[in-house]
């Protein structure tokens, strides 16, 4: 969906809970949402009461470029693949010419930063070129740990815990989610973003509440990667 919703259930496995605080890591007044100011602080979402970890990051020299074209191109792909994989899929998936280089180094870095946290040798990765809404209502996901980038255009947007109506959530209405839309959050291109959602081991009914961006014209097409953990 920017955040893709409502995904089949999955089982992480997650690394011992309750790790220390990392001093990379900060609450940014959120209670459940922690802002990184390193790849290795994204561990921080080990802890139970962490919703949402996100790595503020300037995109690397050269995705910036390739992301546009991807973006305003179409490209797309859905894939199951692991660690090790990663590069040749999606290269074969994908036009060699337009992926390889610094946006490939960049997927596949995410990748095993990703793998590394879950715990995990398989996954699913989602690289998804959009221009509409995608998801426009708040929800949340059906899944355990999921990892978003946005690489080109507007990031996601979600919610502060005590800015929702969770009973509201699943009915297509926004403004029953959310009665102030000054709360609204937005992730920006570049950040690295992990959300938990409902799957994850005790987080049922706590999963982060967020959506797509409005497509709102002129806005430029997105280009989103999405990671999730594949148990099977």
């Amino acid at each position: 969906m920017s955040s893709l919703s409502q995904s089949q259930s999955q089982s992480p496995v997650p690394s011992p809970a309750g790790a220390s605080p990392c001093p990379s890591a900060s609450l940014d007044g959120q209670a459940h949402v922690a802002e990184c100011r390193t790849a290795d602080a994204l561990s921080v979402i080990r802890r139970p009461e962490i919703n949402l970890a996100v790595w503020r990051r300037p995109l690397p020299a050269g995705v910036s470029a390739q992301s546009a074209w991807a973006a305003a191109h179409g490209l797309s792909c859905h894939l199951a693949t692991s660690p090790d994989e990663a590069a040749a899929d999606l290269l074969a998936a994908l036009p060699p010419r337009r992926i390889e280089g610094p946006l490939l180094t960049d997927i596949v870095g995410l990748v095993r930063l990703y793998a590394d946290l879950v715990g995990c040798t398989a996954l699913r990765l989602r690289l998804d070129s959009l221009s509409g809404d995608g998801c426009r209502f708040f929800h949340v996901d059906y899944v355990g740990l999921r990892l978003l980038c946005t690489y080109r255009g507007a990031g996601t947007q979600w919610l502060p815990d005590g800015a929702v109506t969770r009973s509201a959530l699943g009915r297509g209405d926004n403004e029953a989610v959310l009665s102030d839309p000054g709360r609204v959050q937005s992730l920006r291109a570049g950040d690295v973003a992990l959300l938990k959602g409902e799957g994850w081991p005790g987080n049922r009914g706590r999963g982060l509440v967020h959506r797509s961006p409005p497509a709102t014209p002129p806005r430029a097409p997105r280009l989103l990667l999405c990671l999730d953990h594949d148990e099977h």
